[in-house]
């Protein structure tokens, strides 16, 4: 009897901690940040990106859908427009700005399709920010891959025609807070940095 009694409270014991272990991992934890914007390259400083929006989902929940290319699509279609940008910028071969233009056409059309799927996806979750360009997102614990479209820099592409994008990777703990902010420029302004650093070099 005295066997059994003390095995019911080792049981009881177990099962108190296997089910508070369970409450403190389900706990939500927190990503904040701002998202600003520079209009020109020689500002000082950025603004408050308000309307941007934001996306998040596990990475684990991410891997298990069509969509789990996501970093490699977005990364395939950066690539493209900076080497499309920086054609532009220097050369005056025509038909090789055409052959640019066409191809990176056809990255920003896919990669448009591609978003705007993931974006539909039930285990998405979203936030926009304010006037000031705060976002807060609650979150369970987990690494989550976060797509940010700007709401005030916008680009000549059949993507970023309503805002350009960034991609990050966020690390969620347990109750507590992750920072995460995102500066956005236009491709002018980067274009501009580029050409500044490759003459300051030649000299």
């Amino acid at each position: 009897m005295r066997n059994i009694l003390f095995a019911t409270l080792l049981l009881i014991v177990t099962l108190s901690f296997t089910t508070g272990d369970k409450k403190m991992s389900g706990e939500n934890g927190k990503l904040s940040g701002v998202v600003t914007y520079k209009d020109y390259y020689y500002e000082s400083s950025y603004h408050a990106d308000a309307g941007s929006e934001i996306y998040a989902i596990s990475e684990a929940d991410l891997k298990s859908t069509k969509y789990a290319d996501l970093s490699d699509v977005i990364e395939n279609f950066q690539r493209n427009k900076a080497g499309y940008s920086l054609a532009r910028y220097n050369t005056l071969d025509i038909s090789r700005i055409i052959q640019l233009q066409n191809n990176f056409d056809t990255s920003s059309k896919y990669t448009l399709n591609y978003i705007n799927g993931f974006r539909k996806m039930r285990t998405v979750i979203t936030a926009s920010t304010n006037g000031q360009g705060n976002y807060t997102l609650s979150l369970r614990p987990g690494r989550y891959c976060i797509l940010v479209i700007s709401g005030n820099i916008k680009s000549n592409n059949i993507l970023e025609s309503k805002g350009n994008l960034e991609y990050k990777i966020a690390n969620i703990k347990s109750a507590g807070e992750t920072n995460l902010d995102v500066n956005f420029e236009k491709t002018e302004n980067i274009m501009i940095m580029l050409m500044t650093a490759v003459q300051r070099e030649g000299c």
